[in-house]
């Protein structure tokens, strides 16, 4: 089964829902840890929720408000807006973010960046793709310099930084840093090649876990920041370019 087609109709209606809502009609609450969610993540997860389960009977779900279904053969890993305070403060920087897992196996993943009308897409063995154009890694930072994505809590890390800076001292542009606060987005435009390498810790799996099966699709390199493989319950991650990746992986150990 072609499961992005399945996909991609409802997260279409699910980024109307948001750009609709986009810099109005927003109302902010507090969760527990202090982090914000808006009427509109719930309303899209929601919607995402309910169409989802109901193109696939039988399938369950991990959201980030609703957290988890119970255990299912099939489930959907739903981010409704990745980018909450982006989308907040009226920054165009966020998407909304679905994989399919089967058992603990990603197979499927949608990332769609509503405001560019960007579709980041991936079935497993069938390549990655942004909107018609299949992604495959390039190696751009050897002449134009490298764009490396971090957490807020790596940027406070300036030593790391530093270091990384040394070990790839060797590229003739060097290197830069961004933090853009959208992880899924982040890692979305990694497997297009427009960042190099991303650097996160503390994720959840709606974080990551359709931008793990782009990257791969796409050629690159996913891993924890000790080398160990990567899973949907991981809590950092390592991605991008296969080369870049061990020359920053040698501070982070």
């Amino acid at each position: 089964m072609n499961y992005v087609n399945l996909m991609r109709p409802i997260v279409q209606k699910a980024g109307d829902l948001v750009m609709f809502n986009f810099r109005q009609n927003i109302t902010i609450t507090y969760k527990k840890d202090k982090s914000i969610v808006t009427n509109v993540d719930l309303l899209c997860e929601e919607f995402l929720k309910t169409e989802l389960l109901a193109a696939l009977p039988g399938s369950g779900f991990i959201a980030e408000e609703s957290k988890q279904s119970n255990v299912h053969k099939f489930t959907w890993v739903i981010d409704p807006i990745d980018g909450t305070k982006n989308f907040v403060r009226g920054i165009p920087y966020f998407c909304i973010n679905v994989a399919l897992m089967q058992e603990q196996e990603i197979i499927a993943a949608v990332t769609y960046q509503p405001v560019l009308d960007e579709w980041f897409y991936a079935q497993k063995g069938c390549g990655a793709f942004l909107n018609s154009t299949r992604l495959q890694l390039q190696q751009s930072w050897k002449s134009a310099g490298a764009l490396i994505v971090v957490s807020d809590y790596l940027l406070r890390k300036v030593d790391d930084l530093n270091q990384i800076k040394q070990v790839c001292k060797s590229i003739e542009q060097g290197v830069r840093f961004r933090v853009n606060g959208a992880v899924a987005l982040d890692l979305a435009y990694a497997a297009s090649g427009m960042f190099d390498v991303v650097i996160f810790q503390n994720l959840a799996c709606w974080d990551m876990v359709a931008g793990i099966l782009l990257i791969q699709e796409a050629g690159g390199m996913v891993c924890e920041h000790d080398g160990a493989p990567i899973t949907w319950h991981s809590k950092s991650l390592i991605a991008g370019d296969e080369q870049l990746c061990k020359l920053v992986m040698s501070v982070l150990k």
